[in-house]
Formats: structure tokens, sequence, C-alpha cells
């Protein structure tokens, strides 16, 4: 009877355990860490820097974002960039060129290549690609990244997805639920680029990386640095912003 009884004890106490120590299914991780990341609404001034053996260039642009259905980037610097956007509806994403006075509408298929010749892709940028909804996940196990506890997840794109890398290799923090550290591979299971999120800063109920990196693969001293120069979490931006003819008339 005794044996009987802390049996049932121990079985018990299995499945009372606080929230705090049992761990997320890898679907609950992964909710997690892109409410993190798609579920925000900002405005933020950005400095990227394409870095390469030779030479250096220097891009400025502001940014607008409704969670992950609505953004518009405007590019401030160098001068003959300055005033070219980009606005992102839902499914939809068009460039607005202001040396021709046109917007042109891009197909998803061009939001894998470099935006505006950097290692990050316009979907980098614009947010065309969830990581919740666009893959399956696998949980690989735990891993340290830069002293941080990390749960190792594979990303599988599912069949309908268009994507157009084979798969992704994604650490996300146990703490904070903040991906800092990615690799992408092609079809034939290369690595073709590594992101790197540095410097999270807490504003509401968002980590946010203050400097990011697109490191790419196979090139030596190639790299893309992404640094926010300012940020605003919940500025009052609502649907209306992310219009056709406000894209020509931002500044």
């Amino acid at each position: 009877m005794k044996a009987n009884i802390l049996f049932f004890l121990w079985v018990c106490s299995i499945f009372l355990l606080p929230a705090s120590a049992q761990e997320p299914s890898v679907t609950g991780i992964m909710t997690k860490a892109c409410r993190n990341k798609e579920g925000q609404t900002f405005r933020a001034k950005m400095k990227m820097t394409i870095i390469r053996p030779k030479w250096k260039r220097e891009i400025e642009a502001k940014m607008w974002v409704r969670t992950r259905d609505y953004s518009c980037v405007l590019l401030t610097a160098p001068a003959r960039e300055r005033g070219q956007a980009f606005l992102k509806r839902k499914n939809d994403l068009w460039n607005w060129q202001p040396g021709i006075g046109r917007t042109i509408k891009m197909a998803s298929t061009l939001t894998g290549q470099s935006w505006m010749g950097s290692d990050f892709t316009t979907d980098d940028i614009v947010r065309q690609t969830s990581f919740l909804n666009d893959f399956t996940h696998t949980l690989l196990g735990k891993e340290i990244v830069d002293g941080n506890e990390c749960y190792k997840i594979l990303l599988t794109p599912k069949p309908e997805s268009i994507i157009v890398w084979g798969k992704v290799i994604s650490w996300v923090s146990t703490k904070d639920f903040v991906d800092v550290k990615n690799e992408y591979y092609d079809e034939d299971d290369n690595l073709v680029q590594t992101y790197r999120g540095y410097d999270f800063e807490h504003y509401a109920s968002y980590y946010i990386p203050m400097r990011m990196e697109m490191i790419p693969a196979q090139k030596n001293n190639h790299k893309t640095v992404l640094t926010v120069q300012a940020y605003e979490i919940n500025p009052p931006i609502d649907d209306r912003f992310f219009s056709l003819q406000n894209l020509k008339k931002l500044h």
C-alpha cells in the first residue's frame, strides 16, 4: 500500500510541475520567437554597412513596420539613393524609384535577392517570410551561443511556401526567446550565409537586436552590419499609412 501511495504521488508531481519547469514544445518556442520578431509595430532609423575586402559602403534608412503585414523602408543616404522606397502590404511588394518617377511591383520570387547590394535579402528587410507559418520545425537540442543557452531548431520549408532556402537552422535563446543566430542553407545542403543578432534591448514586451550581421559563407572578409540608431515601439501609425500614394510622399 505504501509503495502504491508513493508511486501515485510521484505521478502527480510530474503533472503538477510549474510551467517554468516544463520544456516548451518546439511549436511553442517558435511561436514566442516569431511573436517577438513579427508582432512588433515600430518605426526606426537604421544604418547598413556593407563590408568588402577593398571597400565599404553605407546606407541609411527609415523604417515603419506594423506587425508582419505592413512595412515601409525609405532610403535617406547616400544621395544617389535618397528617396527610393519599398512598401509591403500583406503579400504584395512595391519599389518607388523617384529617379524615373515610377512605382514598380516586385514579384515574390525576387525577395530572395540581395537588398541594395548587401548580404541581406529583400525578404530580410521587409519580412515577407514567416519562420512560424512557412516552415515545419524540429527541435535538435540545446547549444550555447555567445554565452546564451539556446534551443537549436531545424526549419524546413513547407511544400507550398515560396522559399529560396533548402533549410534554416535557428538558435533561439531559452531565456528571452530571441533568435541570436540563423544559418541558411541551399537545396544542396550547402551553408550560404549566417545571421547574428547582438546588443538586445527591451522595448515593452519585445527584445530588439540593436546590431545585426549577415555573413556570407565561402567569402572571406565579406559581411553586412545593420545598426539600429533610433527605435520607437508602438507609434501611432495605422494601415492607411502603408499606401502607394503615401510611398511617394515619405521624407
